[in-house]
């Protein structure tokens, strides 16, 4: 999917507008700071004006719990201030941090917006992100000691690296939020047959895991200074909270408290994504379009390729990018034909190359090379497909094996009055419960 093709200037300013609004709020409540508010405004206008309102409720749901929390526990992080490179407004880094990777995993999901794996890992960045923030808030009230993550030493409250049962807790109520607003509430394109559980236990564990690395990173190598003058550990550099220089006592000088929260961040995303691709969850088809083709139903053929044989370069990106010729039996049951080619094997997620409905219940054949155009008088309507285009798209693999390409054909009991502009998703949608037959005709191609 082209990002010119789901960019929208209204939604943008939009997206500006209502950042703009909640970070000056939260700037006068002293949430942030002002370079807090500046970085907020343009990440927040870029979530909510790519990824509309599903993701501006992941993004409110972290800023408004962890505020919340960071509040509720002032007062006793207040005899901790020493230790924490920064007071609770955040800065532009620490927004950075907390919800760059969100940011980035929004404009994949621009490009890819029927692939679920872009919402999984920014959903997982922000789960981890507000685990974090609940485990440290929270996690200095325990009445336990807290030990260090490393080798379960006691150390002081409010150092890097400390875990108490209580903090355990948090972060996993604090990725678990996230997790249940990503799973109730995802975007309307990847709603078919949304796997609700499987996507809240894979966003709740990777923002817990998320929040451990931030302790393993603070553990070992995370900068850690100290104050001759108070002769206490802190983050802060190059004064303490009491005015003296701080010295380097351990870590990388370059890792600081906010780099931190970055890695926490990306490797709860990294994991969340990777667990979608590898698991294959993905928004299926509904059922019906998987059913078995009757005797009586359609049988898809082609000219140019046999199944299972490779694709012609003619009906590709390396040639003339030609549709293919294809031809079928028709059934008398059916009112209308639809005609969706995927490739099922893209590194991404699977990719639409070519998106025809509305085709006539009399016609029994697509000539070749069909114009690149939304109506086709006699033919149907072609919709956009992942190349930000209208009409076919062939096959362009990046080097490696062969990928397939499914070209699948759905007989349908609706009449050939779809609305023009449908896409993948909202075409499935639409069909879903009127498939009366399908047919698969599938060929190959390699770089």
């Amino acid at each position: 999917m082209s990002l010119v093709a789901v960019f929208s200037p209204l939604q943008i300013g939009v997206g500006l507008i209502l950042a703009l609004i909640i970070s000056l709020f939260a700037y006068r409540f002293q949430a942030l700071s002002r370079s807090g508010a500046i970085a907020a405004t343009l990440l927040g206008g870029l979530i909510f004006g790519l990824g509309g309102l599903p993701w501006a409720i992941l993004l409110l749901g972290f800023f408004i719990t962890s505020t919340f929390f960071s509040r509720l526990a002032r007062t006793r992080k207040a005899t901790l201030g020493e230790k924490y490179a920064k007071d609770d407004r955040r800065d532009a880094w620490q927004v950075l941090a907390n919800g760059g990777i969100t940011g980035l995993a929004v404009i994949l999901y621009a490009w890819q917006p029927t692939s679920l794996w872009p919402w999984l890992a920014g959903a997982a960045a922000l789960a981890a992100a507000n685990a974090d923030t609940w485990a440290t808030e929270l996690g200095v009230l325990s009445a336990i000691p807290p030990r260090r993550i490393l080798d379960g030493q006691h150390v002081e409250p409010g150092s890097a690296g400390g875990i108490t049962p209580l903090g355990l807790l948090a972060a996993l109520g604090g990725a678990t939020v996230i997790a249940m607003l990503a799973a109730l509430l995802p975007p309307p394109s990847l709603k078919f047959q949304f796997p609700t559980l499987a996507v809240l236990l894979i966003i709740a564990l990777s923002g817990l895991l998320g929040s451990l690395v931030d302790s393993l990173l603070g553990a070992s190598v995370q900068a850690m200074y100290y104050c001759p003058a108070c002769r206490k550990e802190t983050e802060r550099h190059p004064l303490h909270a009491c005015g003296e220089p701080t010295t380097h006592l351990r870590g990388w000088p370059w890792l600081t408290n906010d780099s931190v929260n970055a890695a926490c961040t990306l490797s709860a995303a990294l994991l969340a994504g990777v667990m979608g691709l590898t698991l294959h969850i993905t928004p299926a088809l509904p059922s019906a379009a998987r059913v078995t083709p009757k005797p009586t139903g359609l049988f898809l053929s082609s000219p140019a390729f046999s199944q299972g044989n490779p694709i012609p370069a003619r009906h590709t990106c390396d040639g003339e990018d030609l549709s293919p010729a294809l031809t079928w039996q028709t059934a008398s049951e059916v009112a209308s034909y639809a005609l969706i080619v995927e490739d099922p094997d893209a590194p991404l997620g699977t990719f639409t190359h070519w998106i025809l409905y509305n085709i006539p219940p009399g016609r029994q054949s697509l000539p070749e090379g069909l114009p690149v155009q939304e109506t086709l008088p006699g033919i149907g309507v072609q919709g956009r497909n992942d190349f930000g285009q209208l009409g076919y798209g062939g096959p362009c693999p990046p080097p490696g094996p062969p990928h397939r390409y499914r070209f699948t054909l759905f007989g349908l009991n609706l009449p050939p009055t779809l609305p023009n502009g449908l896409d993948r998703t909202t075409l499935l949608r639409a069909i879903g419960d009127h498939i009366l037959f399908s047919a698969i005709l599938e060929g190959l191609y390699s770089r």
